[in-house]
């Protein structure tokens, strides 16, 4: 065995703390949206919310087309270049930007034609160029303290840009006359000056573009494109779907459904922030066991948490919605139960990444988006009244294609051996079948109380049961 399979890999306690602070920080900084929401909405006219979504709508999918999401070629690169990881990212970076100027020449020639397209004016237009060119910088800096379990690093970054973009976005709409603008300006404006920053490091860091980089992270990556865009579409499908088929009063008792489904997908990708480099560089070592082991446990703790979760669903809908929108608890279930899909079919993701065959991801997502609209379009018309609900089913068909076709790539590649495949189906099965029987307990509060108490005291005595490992933990990592 050659001599760089013998190098160590970070140890589980370390993936475990990084895991904690990532989700602390996901949950204590994107929480800032979901409090939010509510005071812009009383803010803003629907008009003003209406096109600061739009821009935003655009921001994303515009982010796909000229970042090519590179940046999440990184964690993978660091294992063939982690002694030249600056000039890896300045590489790529220059890219991202050539690819947003020449866009931005484009609309720069024909105003008229995208200020329509866009529905917004041109000096909206330039804040959202002015981000898509310096975006990309902060969101490779943080990707490498990912890729390093600098944690501390990208806690910090984190939160300097979303608690400065929220206050600067809540003091401009409350002091300026065009509330619009000063939703735009206060939002991206932090975001533009602590790129650029960013950037400016960057540059002095990689010293010289390498265009080998752009060949190494274009292979990778651009097979990505489509299955970025995907999934944003699988994800704002529905919602346009019920609007047009149903009505515009179901789509907003999906769209709180779909707010609180974003809770449990806020964890999810808390999690594989930490999982997605420590099994990269386990993957690298030849760690099989290691892997096969934790994944174990790592499915094991995300799925007692979504339990958890659903046996909460009545709370957090009110909390979010209130009673007009009580008929979106029976959104959860199917919602949820399509989270656990989804973060089991992102291990498998993991290893494609890993191998550099990343065109099966994109072509998995078409098709399983292609099936999420087309039965959308079958079923809505048939019970527009029950859209909203059916729509949350056609969601998780849509994750359980995922999965599957994942599973089928990575078999393909012999690498299915890694992940205990009884473990994760019993698992999925077992979501499926507790998200149905919780959800006939949402009307009666006195068994659904109990069965919650019930499992907290359970959880609570496996904690006490390891409190000697746990302390140790805490111990080691204070020291």
């Amino acid at each position: 065995m050659s001599s760089i399979k013998s190098k160590s890999v970070p140890d589980s306690d370390l993936v475990v703390k990084a895991g904690i602070w990532y989700t602390i920080c996901n949950f204590l900084f994107r929480g800032m949206a979901f409090i939010t929401t509510p005071i812009f909405a009383r803010l803003l006219t629907k008009g003003e919310l209406g096109s600061f979504s739009n821009i935003s709508s655009w921001v994303t999918i515009l982010t796909v087309v000229t970042a090519f999401d590179l940046q999440t070629s990184i964690i993978r690169s660091k294992l063939e270049h982690e002694d030249d990881m600056d000039s890896y990212i300045w590489s790529i970076l220059s890219l991202t930007s050539i690819a947003t100027l020449a866009i931005y020449f484009i609309v720069n020639i024909f105003p008229g034609f995208f200020t329509n397209f866009f529905e917004t004016d041109m000096k909206y237009i330039h804040i959202m160029f002015a981000y898509l060119f310096f975006a990309p910088a902060y969101q490779m800096l943080i990707t490498k303290q990912r890729a390093f379990y600098k944690y501390k690093s990208f806690v910090a970054l984190t939160g300097i840009t979303i608690v400065s973009s929220t206050i600067l976005s809540l003091f401009l709409v409350l002091v300026m006359q065009n509330k619009y603008a000063g939703r735009m300006i206060g939002y991206y404006l932090p975001y533009i000056l602590v790129g650029a920053i960013i950037y400016i490091y960057l540059i002095f860091k990689g010293k010289r573009i390498k265009l080998k980089y752009w060949k190494y992270a274009c292979v990778i990556c651009i097979p990505l494109v489509p299955h970025v865009l995907s999934m944003y579409l699988l994800g704002s499908s529905d919602k346009i779907l019920i609007t047009k088929i149903c009505g515009s009063e179901y789509t907003a008792i999906y769209s709180i459904a779909y707010n609180c489904y974003q809770i449990v997908a806020l964890l999810f990708d808390s999690m594989n922030k930490a999982w997605s480099p420590w099994l990269m560089e386990n993957l690298h070592y030849e760690k099989y066991k290691e892997i096969r082991k934790t994944s174990q446990m790592y499915i094991l703790i995300f799925f007692l948490l979504i339990i958890l979760i659903l046996l909460f669903v009545p709370e957090i809908i009110f909390i979010l919605g209130g009673g007009q929108y009580e008929m979106a608890i029976y959104c959860l279930p199917p919602l949820i139960s399509g989270c656990m899909f989804q973060f089991v079919y992102t291990m498998y993701v993991n290893i494609e990444f890993y191998e550099k065959k990343t065109l099966g991801v994109a072509c998995a997502t078409m098709i399983a988006t292609v099936v999420n609209i087309v039965l959308n379009l079958i079923f809505l018309p048939s019970n527009p009244k029950q859209g909203y609900i059916i729509a949350s089913y056609t969601t998780l068909i849509g994750y359980m294609v995922l999965f599957v076709l994942h599973y089928f790539l990575v078999k393909k590649m012999k690498m299915d051996f890694v992940y205990n495949i009884k473990q994760i189906t019993g698992v999925l099965i077992l979501s499926c079948i507790f998200a149905l029987l919780i959800s006939l307990l949402y009307h009666n509060i006195f068994i659904r109380y109990l069965i919650i108490l019930l499992y907290v005291c359970l959880l609570l005595k496996e904690i006490y049961k390891y409190r000697k490992n746990i302390l140790g933990f805490l111990k080691k990592n204070k020291s």
